[in-house]
């Protein structure tokens, strides 16, 4: 969920594969939910790609400040919150007996490996954004990555029906990062301008 940076976003990509999977290993439904909404909620405080105020606050500290610096600043902080959520669920299944997935439950390693090139366009993403590139930039070539990636294999290939349907998708996506990034913009502005921010 570190790659999307909104919390909606990954309750309903990650979610959907999560909660099933805890509910089946013996969590009570309560609590996988919780741990879903949890991590998914710390998806934007993680780097590489953070939630919309990530942008907010480079919008406003201004200064030469990029959106790199914030990423590293909130790198700790972000491990600590996500190292708390492991321990409550470890705890959690230490108290109720759980055990782990059994090899045969385990997908195929060489399956998995076969498919490690799926993670090349998030490769992309974080080397940009190390070197300095613009996040705009950054997003944009991580797409085109994204595209180039899905052409391997049969299975992701996007044909122009699907490559639309994207396109229509991450635009509706996008507005909520969007609005608050403008909001944020004019708030910024009228405390520039008027002065307020110094009195």
């Amino acid at each position: 969920g570190t790659i999307s940076g909104s919390s909606v976003a990954n309750v309903v990509t990650s979610g959907a594969f999560t909660i099933p999977m805890m509910k089946r290993l013996g969590y009570d439904k309560n609590f996988a939910g919780a741990v879903e909404a949890a991590s998914s909620t710390g998806g934007q405080i993680m780097p590489p790609v953070m939630g919309a105020a990530a942008f907010l606050m480079v919008e406003f500290i201004g200064g030469g400040i990029t959106y790199w610096d914030i990423a590293k600043a909130a790198a700790i902080p972000a491990v600590l919150y996500f190292a708390g959520i492991w321990i409550m669920t470890h705890f959690e299944a230490k108290r109720i007996g759980l055990r782990g997935l059994s090899r045969e439950e385990m997908p195929e390693t060489k399956r998995v490996i076969k498919q490690v090139y799926l993670l090349i366009p998030i490769v992309v993403v974080i080397l940009l954004l190390m070197s300095g590139m613009s996040v705009t930039k950054a997003a944009l070539w991580s797409i085109v990555s994204a595209i180039a990636v899905g052409m391997f294999n049969k299975n992701t290939r996007m044909g122009p029906k699907l490559f639309f349907e994207a396109l229509a998708d991450g635009a509706r996506t996008a507005l909520g990062v969007a609005a608050a990034t403008a909001a944020a913009g004019m708030i910024v502005g009228v405390v520039t301008v008027t002065g307020v921010g110094l009195k």
